[in-house]
């Protein structure tokens, strides 16, 4: 598909998501423009590109690319959560799965211009990954063969810009571990780790006590397996999906829901901590 073309698939989504929130698709039209036309922010993601391109070796995927000359080269989650930390203004945001920072530099990028909040990202180091694949573990991402391995010697977020760091705390270990052990309480929930149906349903679950009354949570590839719809089926909420921005057919790929969304049927939320019946 045509650039362009990926860029109109983009505005259609988001006009959704404005719909959604019950606000003007202009506001959220403005911050894509924002991101689109940040070239200090392109700069840095293919400063870290080309490095890790000359250094490792790196051709696969995005490293592919010499240059990325635009935001839309991105997958349309992309754009889904820099808008979000736009609107939201969330003071916490929470994020499992980081690999090599692809979402993580897009959520900071947005913290940065709000001028405040934090970002958790927890995630295993590839070096983990590996050994748990060679010990019989089904891969986190197993349909994107071997183009998200990286060296061993490289920590998780090596293609982040290292001015957005500074909004950043990187937690390493197993989610599932991790979340249970954060005093936290999560305006934003950006889960793209281990896809699977018991993953994914047990860190929903994990994280549900640590997210405020007004949380969004966005799930990515939930056309993976069916945890994000029974989640959101056993808590009474109302999601939205999005599809790709059509360099990967148009698949439904990417799930939100915003707990106080009024078309939830019954609010099953009533705070941090709270628990649905």
């Amino acid at each position: 598909m045509d650039i362009a073309d990926t860029r109109k698939c983009n505005l259609w989504n988001l006009d959704r998501l404005a719909d959604y929130l019950a606000i003007a698709p202009d506001v959220l039209r403005g911050y894509y423009d924002e991101i689109s036309e940040d070239a200090g922010f392109l700069a840095g993601i293919n400063a870290r590109l080309k490095k890790v391109r000359e250094e490792y070796g790196f051709i696969k995927a995005i490293f592919a690319r010499e240059k990325i000359e635009s935001a839309d080269w991105f997958a349309f989650e992309r754009i889904l959560i820099y808008v979000l930390v736009r609107h939201l203004k969330p003071e916490t945001v929470l994020e499992t799965g980081v690999y090599y920072g692809g979402n993580t530099s897009f959520l900071l990028a947005g913290l940065h211009r709000n001028g405040k909040g934090r970002l958790v990202s927890i995630d295993l180091p590839d070096s983990a990954i590996r050994a748990g694949a060679s010990a019989g573990a089904a891969p986190r991402h197993p349909l994107v063969g071997d183009s998200e391995l990286y060296q061993p010697t490289l920590k998780p977020g090596f293609i982040i810009p290292d001015y957005l760091k500074e909004h950043w705390d990187f937690v390493e270990g197993n989610s599932l571990e991790v979340i249970p052990t954060r005093l936290e309480t999560f305006d934003l929930y950006l889960h793209d780790s281990d896809h699977s149906m018991e993953f994914l349903t047990a860190e929903l679950d994990a994280a549900w006590p640590r997210l405020s009354p007004a949380a969004t949570i966005v799930v990515d590839d939930i056309d993976w397996s069916n945890a994000f719809f029974s989640f959101c089926v056993n808590h009474r909420l109302s999601p939205v999906l999005f599809t790709d921005n059509g360099k990967d057919n148009l698949r439904v790929r990417s799930g939100v829901v915003k707990i106080d969304h009024p078309r939830n049927r019954e609010r099953a939320f009533t705070g941090a901590g709270a628990v649905s019946a």
